[in-house]
């Protein structure tokens, strides 16, 4: 197009990393397959699922802009007893909640490893085969805001944007759910979790509630949140990402 400047061309697909230190912003690595969410390994290898391609994870280096992409390939499902699952926290589901329950808690046909065979994604054959609905992929690992780590017997919890509830799970040394329950009548976009087992989620703001379902706090944010996670040199500074705009909070207790 003759009319299209450098100015409102697309941006190409880009992973950034944001440094507590300086405070600045730098890219990491433009990656034309879309990145859509991101988990380091105990390695620090970056691994990215991917929205084009079917069933599509890299890993890399990301302190080495040079460093070799690699491909994960999705293994058979098997108990994995100590290594950390990455699985998507938040579900765009048009579900009761019987069935969002039965959902998550459905076997997962596949593992993908990560580089140093500390943690694994788990995932079901839509995702393999890239299955999409009007022309959209509907996966949970593409379409989540965020995947948080679990070990085998911890609580995981799961919130549902269309359904605005969020359901508490355990999980097992296989990858998979189970003792689903109705854990709050909220539901958002994203959920962290501190040491102290309090679960933060991004719904409008951030609504803090301790491990039985009580809301303890509310966290303002000027937009609305997409993703939270915890970091900093002590885990005790909640991120927050809006629609624009990359927020903080010092919190009380540091993230699990």
């Amino acid at each position: 197009d003759p009319r299209r400047t450098d100015a409102n061309a697309p941006r190409a697909p880009r992973i950034y990393h944001y440094s507590q230190e300086t405070g600045k912003v730098e890219v990491v690595r433009e990656v034309p397959e879309q990145p859509m969410v991101l988990a380091l390994d105990k390695a620090d290898n970056l691994m990215a699922v991917l929205y084009q391609g079917n069933g599509a994870i890299i890993a890399f280096n990301p302190k080495d802009k040079n460093s070799q992409v690699k491909i994960l390939e999705a293994q058979p499902p098997s108990p994995r007893p100590g290594l950390t699952a990455f699985i998507p926290v938040n579900r765009w589901n048009w579900t009761s909640e019987t069935e969002s329950i039965n959902r998550e808690q459905k076997p997962k046909e596949f593992h993908y490893i990560s580089p140093d065979g500390t943690a694994y994604f788990p995932a079901d054959s839509g995702f393999i085969s890239g299955a999409s609905s009007w022309g959209v992929k509907m996966a949970d690992l593409i379409r989540a805001f965020k995947v948080d780590k679990v070990l085998p017997g911890q609580k995981f919890y799961v919130t549902n944007e269309v359904g605005l509830n969020t359901f508490s799970f355990t999980m097992g040394p296989d990858g998979n759910l189970s003792d689903g329950k109705l854990f709050v009548n909220e539901g958002g976009e994203s959920i962290a979790i501190d040491e102290k087992g309090n679960v933060y989620l991004a719904a409008g703001n951030i609504l803090v509630y301790n491990p039985s379902g009580k809301q303890i706090d509310t966290i303002q944010v000027p937009q609305r949140p997409i993703s939270i996670a915890f970091g900093g040199t002590d885990n005790k500074t909640l991120y927050i990402t809006a629609r624009s705009s990359l927020y903080s909070v010092r919190t009380k207790f540091a993230g699990r």
